[in-house]
């Protein structure tokens, strides 16, 4: 191929949007590619990528940092991204060859008439909403389709004027459940996935994290009212299963085995999916800091569970698979978010599927005898996630995957005028659970739970008198959490909640400098909400 041509495809696609905001992959496409074209190819290795462009030191050893196998993944994935969209009709196809650092310039064949789509995929598309979108990759959808090893991508949107909380792809991946807020009403949404708008399911109302039965015909949520409860899609009333406080996650068996998270710490529990008596099915184990079970996905044999152990102490938090008739468990990999199993991901065999600096990732996972492989695949180079909560993805038995890209950290705080025109915006992009103005101005209380030290939240202090710069407010060796700040209406104190729903304290804090005071200790939770003069 002529070099020039080349060089002005590799600067075409370094210049498209798919690129605009992927910084790192632009470096690594631009060195590998620029010294092939110049005739140094065989000279490209994985330690010289780490060291040149991912600004590793000369001790780099890529034998236990993956770092370039990471970026060298989420580069095929931007790719591809690129020639699925902007790059649809190019003539010239760069690829990064799975193996290999040293690109690939092909003219790109003309596409073939496309063949065998009766019911096999409906593709719809919708105009953007605030932004915000589901993306789907599809190996293998509707109406009993075989397996495929394509890959057709789509996006959904949330009903008009509604955003997306949090979502669960079907087992036979033909039904969309989502929780959605409406005004100010959140409850759960289904959409069948060949149609062009979704049903609220009355009876949800204040619903959050759905689950599926293996069936697909009813769904497993949290509500406010403290309760696990089930629903049939088709309609009817919702059933209480059991007492929660604050769940997070459920997963249902085809023996009609419920195994959920009641509480805010604390292990995971069984109960029939008909309502009885909840068991423990999980242990905390102390050698490792563990102080909370959630999220759980059964495995296929419907006796083995994953879940996310989360820890008090930096990086010892994990995936573990459990068991319905043993509380110990086996920790799989290291992680700070929720996993999932994969049995038919197109592209992939039998696969855990985790994420891993921001990335999914993708890794070989034998569910039989719970072990996993060395290898390891991107999936998607960017999802939006949580630290210590469920991941943005979902994936159905038969190869559905629904995620959420992008990152976390893409809101700000802003200044805007009555007539809504930005005056200014304030600090750094964020990931803040929530925030409280002083009434002087002068600064923002802002809970976060994202500091590496500890796992659990935080009250941190925005100053916005010196730019939004950001500290912590709350003290970091108290192994408690922290949450709900309200200001004294003098701007000097913070009152906020210490603890958890067993043992929950209501204390007050100076702004300038000083321990915080005990004000009301009593059995129960306890969450201020406004202070008056």
């Amino acid at each position: 191929m002529d070099p020039h041509q080349a060089q002005a495809q590799l600067d075409k696609v370094l210049a498209s949007e798919t690129f605009a905001q992927a910084e790192r992959s632009g470096r690594f496409l631009r060195f590998v590619a620029e010294r092939m074209l110049n005739g140094h190819g065989a000279d490209i290795k994985e330690y010289l990528i780490g060291v040149e462009v991912l600004g590793r030191g000369s001790t780099f050893d890529p034998r236990s940092d993956p770092i370039v196998r990471v970026e060298a993944g989420r580069l095929r994935t931007r790719l591809d991204a690129y020639y699925s969209q902007e790059g649809v009709h190019d003539r010239i196809l760069i690829q990064l060859p799975k193996g290999s650092y040293v690109p690939v310039f092909s003219d790109k064949p003309l596409p073939a008439r496309p063949r065998g789509w009766n019911n096999r995929f409906v593709l719809f598309s919708a105009g953007a909403l605030l932004g915000i979108a589901l993306a789907l990759a599809v190996g293998a959808y509707l109406h009993r389709a075989p397996i495929s090893s394509s890959v057709f991508r789509l996006s959904i949107l949330p009903p008009e004027n509604t955003s997306f909380e949090s979502f669960a792809i079907s087992p036979d991946g033909r039904r969309l459940a989502f929780a959605a807020t409406m005004g100010d009403k959140l409850m759960l949404w289904v959409r069948e996935l060949d149609s062009a708008e979704g049903n609220p399911l009355p009876g949800t109302e204040n619903a959050s994290n759905p689950f599926w039965s293996p069936d697909s015909h009813s769904l497993g949520f949290i509500a406010s009212s403290s309760k696990l409860k089930t629903i049939d899609i088709a309609g009817g009333p919702a059933r209480e299963i059991a007492d929660v406080v604050v769940g997070c996650g459920g997963a249902w068996n085809s023996a009609g085995v419920i195994v959920f998270c009641p509480r805010p710490v604390g292990v995971l529990y069984q109960v029939p999916a008909t309502g009885g008596t909840p068991t423990p099915v999980t242990s905390l184990d102390s050698s490792h800091g563990e102080v909370w079970h959630t999220f759980p996905e059964f495995l296929p044999d419907g006796q083995h569970f994953l879940y996310l152990a989360t820890s008090s102490r930096p990086v010892e938090s994990s995936i573990r698979v459990g068991s319905l008739d043993s509380t110990p468990s086996k920790v799989l990999l290291s992680a700070d978010t929720s996993a999932a199993y994969a049995s038919a991901l197109p592209g992939h065999p039998e696969s855990l599927v985790f994420v891993y600096e921001g990335a999914l990732m993708a890794r070989p996972f034998d569910s039989r005898r719970l072990e996993l492989r060395n290898e390891r695949t991107v999936i998607v180079p960017q999802i939006r996630y949580r630290r210590w909560y469920r991941a943005k993805f979902s994936i159905s038995s038969n190869g559905v995957l629904v995620y959420q890209a992008g990152s976390a950290e893409d809101h700000q705080l802003a200044w805007f005028d009555r007539t809504g025109k930005l005056l200014k915006s304030i600090g750094q992009l964020n990931d803040f659970f929530a925030f409280s103005l002083s009434p002087d101005e002068k600064h923002v209380a802002v809970h976060r739970d994202d500091d590496p030290a500890t796992a659990y939240p935080m009250i941190w202090m925005m100053d916005l008198s010196h730019g939004g710069s950001v500290y912590r407010f709350t003290d970091p060796g108290i192994a408690e959490p922290n949450f709900s700040p309200v200001w004294s209406p003098d701007s000097r104190r913070i009152l906020f909640s210490r603890g958890d729903d067993r043992s929950m304290r209501l204390m007050r804090q100076p702004v300038d400098g000083g321990a915080a005071e005990l004000l009301l200790d009593s059995p129960g939770p306890k969450f201020p909400t406004d202070w008056i003069r």
